[in-house]
């Protein structure tokens, strides 16, 4: 009986640890993008990338 009891305890415990893992990969993955930025010409940027800041 006492084997039935730790087993079953530690079947709930590996299905807690299972829901805790999914719903954080679910998370991480869902914040797993890129947000939009306005690109600037190309004649007001250096080497045509962003720059933050003046150049003087």
């Amino acid at each position: 009986m006492k084997a039935m009891v730790g087993s079953l305890a530690g079947v709930g415990v590996g299905i807690v640890a299972g829901v805790i893992v999914a719903f954080g990969a679910q998370a991480a993955v869902a914040e797993n993008s890129v947000p939009e930025l306005e690109t600037p010409p190309a004649d007001q940027s250096l080497f045509g990338q962003v720059e933050y800041g003046s150049r003087g």
